[in-house]
């Protein structure tokens, strides 16, 4: 997973977690670990602005569009 996945996937916790309510911050539950992962994933990856940048270079390069 990489470029903007760490983002959306920790977001998609977060709302399962408020769906939950207490019971998603509850260690029964395999959502407060997702979460951990999912921030320490976002943390490793890097900024999102980097992957965004490249993103964009990319589609530029494909429209024929230069530096």
């Amino acid at each position: 997973m990489t470029g903007v996945g760490p983002r959306v996937w920790q977001e998609g916790v977060a709302m399962a977690t408020q769906i939950h309510r207490g019971r998603g911050v509850c260690q029964d539950t395999p959502l407060p670990a997702f979460f951990a992962q999912a921030r320490a994933l976002r943390l490793a990856d890097g900024p999102d602005e980097v992957h965004k940048g490249m993103i964009a270079k990319l589609e530029l390069k494909k429209h024929g569009y230069k530096k």
